[in-house]
């Protein structure tokens, strides 16, 4: 069957209906805020009127110049929150009794529903809780394996998280399609209907993805879309299709430590396309569109991308699971890591490639460890690296990155910890001068261990 064949049998797709809905919610979803890293550590969790509602129990009112003054030694947490007088907020909190559902501690509380809505604003997530909500999805999906780098699980959009759980059941359940390519390709596409959507087709996801205020998106569809590019005299310009940002995360200084410590330096070059078993699996270009304000690092994916992509990537997944399976864990990661590389360079769908990717990825990592790991900048680094290079970073990733332990509550503190120290050793690692850099990395091993750099540069 040909790659058009196989793709217009396999795909799953929204009805015209649903899709009108989704194209309306991100219509609507436009004015988020964009952090695709999650670097801020701001609450995008969405409480509910069934979710069943705690504080801390100790915590203290004070008046504030615009509102009240909310503090908790237990919680270490106090937050202002404007528009909200001291006793409007202690009988919110007297109202958290650990049964009510937020519904119910509203009327027992006798506030007015905007107060209530004003007082949840500043003290969910950080003062007031939802236990029993974030137990039932950590069930269904850790939290650890659906962001990129694990804190609060209150910084999470529920929506996602909620379908992450449904994309990890269908991984799990994934059997004959790892064996099978018009199986598995239908299945990449159910994935990415189940990670914008749900299960249910209404539990609706924003993805970080830019293209999705430019173009919208059609969950489910293949991307088959051609990039195009020309030269001119002022340089290579971007014409039309895929293209995805391939700015060195990290700074040029961490991307040269990086690509040099795995032989691939030129990985950084302006301009590279990588082939790996004869086939192509895309290219770097440094291009400018019309109405960029400057040229910039592009990755443009295979296109026409044919049932040999397809092949390869079914086969690394199926690989990753059968290693696992066996006990093999070095071949698990080193098959997971040909998987996610080719996954992330063929973007076969506008958005959500890597929620499919890291979903597949992390259900061998979980067949082999019996845990999986943080999203990272993987997919970012997927883009530039030869496969060999690839796989020695992706070893690294799962080395420093994943954590088993059966306690929800541990791990997240421990990753939560993890990301600190990452975000403070880079910055370090930015700031210092030139001639303290291999000291600075030769010292704080475990640091470059998180930054997935050797202990020696």
């Amino acid at each position: 069957m040909t790659a058009a064949g196989l793709l217009n049998v396999a795909k799953m797709t929204l009805s015209p209906d649903a899709a009108r809905e989704y194209r309306a919610f991100l219509d609507g979803a436009k004015d988020g805020s964009f952090d695709p890293y999650y670097a801020e550590e701001i609450r995008r969790f969405e409480v509910r009127d069934d979710d069943v509602l705690v504080g801390p129990g100790d915590v203290s009112v004070r008046p504030a110049a615009c509102g009240s003054l909310l503090e908790s030694a237990r919680a270490g947490a106090a937050t202002t929150v404007c528009g909200v007088g001291v006793e409007d907020a202690r009988a919110c909190f007297a109202a958290l009794d650990g049964a009510r559902t937020a519904v119910e501690a509203r009327a027992a509380a006798r506030v007015a529903a905007a107060t209530w809505r004003v007082f949840l604003e500043g003290a969910f997530g950080k003062l007031v809780f939802a236990p029993l909500a974030l137990a039932e999805l950590e069930r269904r999906a850790s939290h650890a394996e659906v962001v990129r780098f694990a804190g609060s699980p209150y910084e999470i959009v529920r929506a996602y998280w909620e379908n992450m759980g449904d994309v990890r059941a269908r991984v799990d359940a994934a059997r004959a399609e790892l064996d099978d390519t018009a199986r598995f390709t239908a299945l990449l596409s159910e994935l990415n209907v189940l990670c914008h959507v749900g299960a249910s087709g209404e539990s609706f996801y924003r993805p970080a993805s830019q293209v999705v205020g430019k173009e919208g998106v059609s969950p489910g569809e293949f991307w088959r879309t051609p990039s195009v590019t020309e030269q001119t005299s002022a340089g290579v310009r971007f014409v039309s299709g895929p293209r995805v940002g391939a700015t060195l995360i990290g700074g040029e200084r961490y991307q040269a430590l990086l690509t040099r410590s795995v032989d691939d330096e030129g990985a950084l070059a302006e301009a590279r396309s990588v082939v790996v078993d004869g086939e192509p699996w895309g290219r770097v270009v440094t291009a400018r569109a019309d109405g960029d304000e400057q040229a910039a690092p592009w990755f443009c994916p295979p296109r026409p991308f044919g049932v040999s992509h397809l092949h390869a990537v079914r086969r690394a997944v199926s690989n990753a699971f059968a290693a696992a399976r066996r006990g093999d864990v070095d071949g698990a990661v080193r098959e997971a890591a040909g998987a996610h590389f080719r996954l992330i360079r063929l973007h076969p769908f506008m958005s959500g490639n890597q929620s499919v990717a890291m979903g597949l990825v992390n259900g061998a990592l979980r067949a082999a460890f019996g845990a999986g790991m943080s999203h990272l900048v993987l997919d970012h680094l997927a883009l530039r690296l030869s496969l060999p290079a690839y796989e020695r970073v992706f070893a690294r990733a799962v080395a420093a990155w994943l954590v088993r332990d059966e306690s929800p509550v541990r791990r997240a503190l421990e990753l939560a910890s993890r990301r600190r120290r990452l975000f403070t050793f880079l910055e370090e690692l930015r700031n210092a001068p030139e001639a303290a850099v291999p000291r600075l990395v030769e010292t704080r091993g475990s640091d470059a261990e998180l930054a997935l750099l050797s202990a020696s540069v």
